[in-house]
């Protein structure tokens, strides 16, 4: 099928929350959300429906007939949370884990101040213990724990008339590591004045601190699940201390309001933000940083990049803070938000020569931190892999930044997460930053990006891998549903998770298409329609009210539900259908059960919608409606257009009757010789002006 040669396959992966923006005008052409007031508090997104209605009563797939035993799924036991006795006792010298990382934030402690203790592992996924101790005699701390990829525990306490503590971490009584914190009376708030570099290096980078660098990821973007969070900036999240760990670690104010004299400010775009995570962490914790100039590639090739630019090399600047602040916060906004773009995420597979690296398609590589690149010029941030809950499958939690620099978390889903290993469009997907270590080159320390081979060789890391550059889109989109949702899958679910996305992606569109007719409403003119590949990637006015790439992707989710019994004949056993003789004819009796509950789904009234037509009356259409209109919607993203247009509505109908506004002559032409691109799910890569 021509959509899953191009990357798109017919599959569901908790699609609810399924937006993205694109990287600036480089793939923008759709308004961003997050322009609204920022949400510290996490707004309630459309929860993934189950068996029941909205209110707790039978919807419409309890009304449906119920799934057999043999395709129900078994119930999950719940994470047991270990004690502080479960930490056991310090390990001897060259045991334990040595890649078990413990921090303090601050980094000095305080007698009389707050102080968290983070402790994380990427070796083992079960909850880590965690005991504090002053002396010998165990002192009160509240412990959170995030098991998971990677496993960590994050103790708090406020340290009273000791000198020093001592911290142990282990599991079932079995001690992997100790740490001493020394507590001090006072601690100065000055910066630190200028020095050589850009901040000072007293650590290397080690599996240790990727630990603590996904758990810091990870807990800056928490929310439970279901949840949506959207922020005007990075710097409203650094400035939330419940949710940055490393919430002025320094102790100078860093992360107070980029207003005073002290805060910094953080607007990362999307390809900006892996960099503003990276280099933040970095600097609080003393590590090096390094990356690279690369250019954005052109038809058939990938781009390329040129020498490290380190702390250690990088052009000297301040800010209006004091001391090393100012340095630090003009390496953010200057030398680090100018020096990089998208094409540093998809230079070629195995090309040493970049700052990040492929990694193995498996559990541990999709921690909070991974980068993927999608072919066309999107960058997102892994951000957390909440494991599934009794019949809910699990999730995989992505943050990107936009054009305005706001930044939003999302989910995992073919529509976010684009899939095209075509060479010619670069190496795209999972990848991982480089670690970056001291050598001392011709006399002098510079600081190096380790190459494939090194990391391959690198203990605790060598997960580089060329595997993604061979997989197909069925094949990648089948797989991370393994990853995401380990073992058996209710069916029921699953469907009615992907039609909720469909509902989800419409309610959104109404608002997209709704911004293009105000625009005329206000007294706008026509708006002028890019050519080729640029009506994905331009700015102005087509931009802000034209939705092409919102299109492809609620196209995309129509696929996922139509196709949805294909999902179940590549992966029966998936869908709890076992081997046997009689494979077929039970797994086509859960086909027809999901095919006779989607039905009755489609047409449930509560997802139904609706939007304005032309003469300002309410339009009501339902989710059928919408599958049945899929070939008008490729040549519906025009703002020139009408609503009833836009929505495809039938010429001649009743519907269409208040449509008083068309895109011109010429722009049809265009969008008629485009269509194509639509109809087969592919976006156009960078330069193509025809299909």
């Amino acid at each position: 099928m021509e959509r899953e040669r191009i990357g798109y396959a017919v599959v569901g992966l908790g699609l609810v929350g399924l937006l993205t923006g694109a990287c600036g005008p480089r793939g923008a052409s759709e308004p961003t959300p997050a322009s609204a007031p920022p949400r510290s508090d996490a707004a309630s997104e459309a929860p993934a429906a189950d068996a029941r209605g909205e209110s707790g009563g039978e919807g419409t797939m309890a009304k449906a007939e119920r799934t057999t035993p043999e395709d129900a799924i078994p119930e999950r036991p719940p994470v047991i949370l270990p004690s502080p006795v479960d930490a056991g006792t310090c390990p001897e010298k060259g045991s334990g884990d040595p890649a078990l990382g413990i921090m303090t934030s601050p980094v000095k402690a305080v007698a009389g101040q707050r102080l968290r203790v983070v402790a994380a592992t990427l070796e083992d996924e079960r909850p880590l213990a965690m005991r504090i101790e002053v002396g010998d005699a165990p002192v009160d701390a509240n412990m959170t724990h995030r098991p998971g990829v990677p496993a960590a525990v994050i103790g708090e306490l406020v340290p009273e008339g000791a000198d020093s503590l001592r911290v142990i971490v282990g599991r079932d009584g079995v001690g992997l590591g100790c740490a001493t914190i020394r507590v001090s009376r006072s601690t100065s708030s000055t910066p630190r004045p200028v020095a050589g570099d850009v901040w000072p290096i007293s650590r290397r980078w080690s599996p240790a601190e990727e630990a603590l660098f996904s758990a810091w990821v990870r807990e800056l973007f928490h929310a439970e699940r279901g949840e949506e969070l959207a922020y005007r900036a990075l710097h409203e999240v650094t400035a939330q201390a419940e949710r940055n760990l490393l919430h002025d670690a320094l102790g100078w104010g860093e992360d107070a309001d980029p207003k005073t004299a002290t805060g910094l400010k953080l607007r990362p775009d999307c390809a900006d933000a892996p960099y503003f995570f990276r280099a933040y962490f970095a600097w609080k914790r003393g590590l090096p940083f390094a990356f690279r100039k690369c250019s954005r590639g052109s038809p058939g090739k990938a781009p390329r990049c040129g020498a490290e630019i380190s702390t250690s090399g990088a052009e000297r600047g301040s800010g209006k803070q004091a001391g090393e602040l100012g340095g630090v916060q003009h390496f953010f906004r200057k030398t680090l938000a100018w020096g990089v773009h998208t094409g540093n995420g998809r230079v070629a597979h195995g090309d040493s020569g970049s700052d990040l690296y492929a990694t193995r398609l498996d559990r541990r590589s999709l921690r909070p931190g991974t980068v993927y690149a999608d072919p066309y010029g999107h960058i997102l941030v892994l951000a957390e892999l909440v494991d599934p809950e009794g019949a809910k499958p699990g999730i995989l939690y992505a943050v990107d930044g936009q054009p305005d620099g706001s930044i939003t978390r999302k989910r995992f889903w073919e529509g976010n997460f684009l899939w095209n290993q075509d060479p010619d469009l670069g190496g795209s997907g999972f990848k991982s930053f480089r670690p970056v270590v001291k050598r001392e080159v011709d006399g002098r320390q510079v600081q190096v990006q380790l190459t494939d081979q090194e990391i391959a060789k690198e203990p605790g890391y060598g997960d580089v891998s060329d595997e993604q550059a061979g997989i197909d889109g069925v094949a990648f989109y089948d797989r991370m549903e393994s990853l995401i949702t380990p073992g058996r899958r209710d069916p029921r679910v699953a469907q009615e998770e992907a039609i909720t996305a469909l509902y989800e992606a419409a309610k959104v569109r109404v608002t997209s298409v709704d911004n293009g007719v105000r625009h005329f409403t206000n007294g706008g003119g026509t708006i002028g329609m890019p050519d080729g590949f640029h009506i994905f990637e331009t700015t102005g006015a087509w931009e802000s009210f034209s939705t092409p790439a919102r299109d492809l992707r609620l196209l995309v989710a129509i696929d996922v539900v139509n196709g949805f019994a294909d999902k179940i004949r590549r992966q029966p056993e998936v869908f709890g259908v076992s081997p046997g003789p009689d494979q077929e004819a039970r797994m086509q009796a859960v086909i027809d059960r999901i095919e006779t509950a989607k039905a009755a789904q489609l047409e449930d009234p509560r997802y139904r919608f609706s939007y304005t037509r032309s003469d300002g009356q309410p339009q009501e259409l339902g989710l059928g409606e919408l599958l049945a209109r899929a070939e008008a919607l490729e040549v519906a993203y025009n703002p020139n257009d009408c609503p009833e247009l836009r929505w495809g509505a039938k010429p001649g109908s009743a519907e269409a009757a208040s449509c008083k506004r068309k895109a011109p002559a010429d722009q049809r032409a265009k969008m008629d010789r485009y269509r194509v691109w639509f109809h087969e799910r592919r976006r156009p890569a960078r330069g193509a002006m025809e299909p």
